[in-house]
């Protein structure tokens, strides 16, 4: 009877320090588990605080071009038009001199107006395409309205709710800009209708206007002879920037222009 008692108190032992042993390796590896858990994540979060950082470093770099770009173009232009309104001034040619003077403001403005631009798509509020439908309204409505043409925009209930990073956004918009003041200037037109509008993941962008139309590379070759009025370039080196279409429909056959960016949707 000892005997069996002494069996029994040993084999106790044994269970509880097996027992406790695999209680210690449990917690053993619940430490090495959660201590990878934790590296992993900050890991993670490192890589993504590096992607991050890249991606501002990118969204500046492109902003700095822009700038450079728009800056410098403008300046240029603006030194030339002042040197041709000096020879003006020394011919005493005043109408050629008021004219050069006027294009003098208005590159300036068309300037003020792209920074303005370039603010805008560089905020985070605006990514959806909420933001851009309501900016291509509360542009294009006014000017066209102080030519007396009747301006439609209308906007596939789907597309509000897109979100488009800045670059894609500052693009779509910026072509669209391009497209309306090519109809003020050229059209001749009475009504310009915009619409926005998805079809199997790809977001169009149409832009027609009822005006006189053009020679497609005829209007080209205009605009390599003017130091202004690169409008068609423009737009083809916006869509070629964010792997867009960009369809342009024209002739002189009194149908009009159509201009039509097709992106899809990544």
């Amino acid at each position: 009877m000892m005997t069996f008692v002494v069996l029994m108190v040993i084999h106790n032992k044994h269970v509880a320090g097996t027992l406790d042993q695999a209680t210690h390796s449990l917690i053993s590896w619940f430490f090495i588990l959660t201590a990878i858990f934790v590296i992993s994540l900050a890991i993670i979060l490192y890589r993504y605080r590096i992607r991050e950082l890249l991606n501002r470093q990118e969204v500046r770099n492109r902003i700095a071009v822009d700038l450079h770009d728009n800056i410098g173009s403008t300046l240029s232009s603006i030194s030339v038009y002042s040197q041709v309104a000096k020879i003006y001034q020394q011919q005493q040619n005043h109408h050629q001199l008021n004219k050069v003077l006027d294009t003098i403001g208005e590159t300036a403005s068309e300037m003020i107006s792209e920074m303005g631009d370039i603010v805008w798509a560089i905020n985070p509020n605006n990514d959806h395409m909420s933001s851009i439908y309501s900016r291509m309204d509360s542009y294009a409505r006014p000017v066209c309205k102080a030519k007396n043409i009747n301006f439609n925009l209308h906007c596939d209930p789907k597309v509000p709710f897109l979100k488009l990073e800045m670059n894609i956004r500052k693009n779509i918009y910026l072509i669209f800009k391009e497209a309306i003041n090519n109809a003020l200037k050229y059209a001749d037109c009475e009504v310009i209708t915009v619409k926005l509008y998805l079809v199997d993941a790809v977001l169009i962008l149409s832009v027609h206007d009822d005006g006189a139309g053009f020679e497609y590379h005829s209007r080209l070759e205009n605009e390599e002879q003017t130091l202004s009025g690169n409008g068609l370039r423009n737009m083809k080196m916006r869509a070629d920037e964010i792997f867009a279409q960009l369809k342009i429909i024209s002739a002189k056959n009194g149908m009009g222009t159509q201009i039509e960016v097709q992106y899809r949707i990544p």
